[in-house]
């Protein structure tokens, strides 16, 4: 095994050399991935290259969503003989499968953890000790976001990701135009810079006829980053202030009419894109790349993205290999390829409009043309200043259950259902259902 794997080790540094074609993984024929494996130093002076495509066998992966499916062509015209096999398992049946699985013995070779709960898989024994492949030679080329998360609290990476999340401000440069003067992206950041000054603007918007945004829900993307701490610390629940002061702001917004009020991913969000009265959306990275750009049409060219009040991260997926798998070293190879390999991820972020984990993509496709639907605004280079910018990690394994216990305080608060003290009082109720072992902080 420590054999093959040096020399596999040996392979996956030589990925980043093939060459990539216009699909989202790097083509290469067998003969010219010989020639670059023959070309790189072997992990082993007296280990002679290998050719990939004598490599064999096969891996399963479990994911969440499609995306890791479009790296298999590129992935096989490097290694045709490694049969991958990739399965959809729904995200809220992810877990409950997932634990099936192991506990039948019949665990997929590499799965995925959402953002709502991969920490939780990071801090379990499921995921394997990434060290074993040499990933140190890669740390300093993925975003450090990123890499932490994937890091468990003993500094054991084990599971990285072929994206990044971090977000903005995405909005109508013709409505900011017309009721703000300008669609400049630092002079409507400018303008938008605290919770304040957006119930300002939100005001000159509604007198306009205006919704200045789809819906209030988004904006819990940016106040989850604008906390001192997690939700856990210690093994005792807090609400940050920040967040009792979204709740009155959620409040605001709702009972002025300055939104839409719909919820995240319904018809009238995704109409919204191309509705005349909806001034922006406050999302992700996968919020442009999933809603603005594919359902933008006669609004294409007239959106931007500027800087939200505080730099903010929301979402993202990890993968990582089961440690209990028998099949390492080959996942190793699908893992690198789609992490970690500089051809075949930047080929991938150029089809899908996708920002992503590896720094040195994203400062490249910074010096290319801008997006259409922008206007011409690069969103790498844009996105590319906000990473900077992003503040500790503050995700914690209980992300997922307590997020969603707070929305739905909030939306009970919002809708004049419960004052915000019994909406309060029912979050941290749930919480303590859901996690009986949590106090809660003073």
């Amino acid at each position: 095994m420590k054999k093959t794997l040096a020399l596999i080790l040996a392979l996956a540094m030589a990925c980043t050399m093939f060459a990539c074609a216009t699909t989202p993984a790097a083509e290469a024929t067998p003969t010219d991935a010989a020639q670059a494996a023959t070309e790189a130093p072997a992990a082993e002076a007296t280990e002679a290259p290998v050719d990939p495509a004598t490599l064999s066998g096969s891996i399963t992966v479990w994911s969440s969503g499609e995306e890791l499916t479009r790296f298999v062509e590129g992935f096989n015209a490097v290694y045709p003989n490694i049969k991958v096999e990739v399965t959809v398992v729904p995200n809220s049946e992810f877990l409950t499968k997932l634990s099936t699985a192991i506990s039948g013995g019949e665990a997929p070779d590499l799965f995925t953890g959402e953002s709502d709960y991969v920490k939780y898989l990071v801090e379990t024994p499921y995921w394997t000790d990434l060290s074993q492949f040499g990933i140190d030679q890669y740390k300093d080329n993925i975003w450090e976001y990123v890499r932490n998360i994937g890091t468990d609290s003993k500094g054991v990476i084990k599971a990285l990701s072929w994206q990044a999340s971090p977000g903005g401000i995405i909005y109508r440069r013709d409505i900011a135009k017309a009721v703000l003067g300008t669609d400049d992206p630092a002079a409507v950041a400018e303008m938008l810079n605290s919770n304040a000054k957006m119930m300002e603007v939100a005001a000159k918007m509604s007198a306009s006829g205006i919704k200045m945004f789809a819906t209030w829900q988004d904006i819990m993307n940016m106040e989850f980053t604008n906390r001192a701490s997690g939700w856990v610390t210690d093994g005792k629940l807090s609400i940050d202030a920040n967040l009792s002061e979204y709740m009155d702001m959620a409040k605001t917004i709702v009972d002025n009419g300055y939104d839409k009020n719909c919820d995240p991913w319904s018809g009238e969000w995704y109409a919204a894109v191309e509705s005349a009265d909806c001034f922006c959306y406050i999302l992700p990275t996968w919020g442009y790349q999933f809603l603005i750009k594919p359902s933008a049409i006669t609004t294409s060219g007239q959106w931007g993205m500027c800087e939200a009040p505080v730099p903010y991260v929301k979402g993202g997926t990890w993968v990582g290999i089961y440690d209990g798998s028998q099949n390492k070293d080959l996942a190793w190879l699908f893992l690198q390829y789609c992490t970690l390999n500089e051809e075949s991820v930047k080929a991938y972020a150029s089809e899908y409009s996708e920002y992503v984990a590896l720094k040195s993509v994203d400062e490249a496709l910074a010096k290319e043309a801008g997006d259409a639907v922008l206007g011409g605004q690069n969103l790498y280079e844009f996105y590319n200043g906000v990473m900077a910018k992003i503040p500790a990690d503050l995700m914690t394994q209980y992300d997922g259950t307590l997020n969603n216990a707070f929305l739905s305080a909030v939306k009970s608060y919002v809708s004049g259902a419960m004052t915000k003290d019994e909406a309060i009082a029912q979050f941290k109720a749930d919480a303590l259902n859901a996690y009986p072992e949590l106090t809660i902080a003073e």
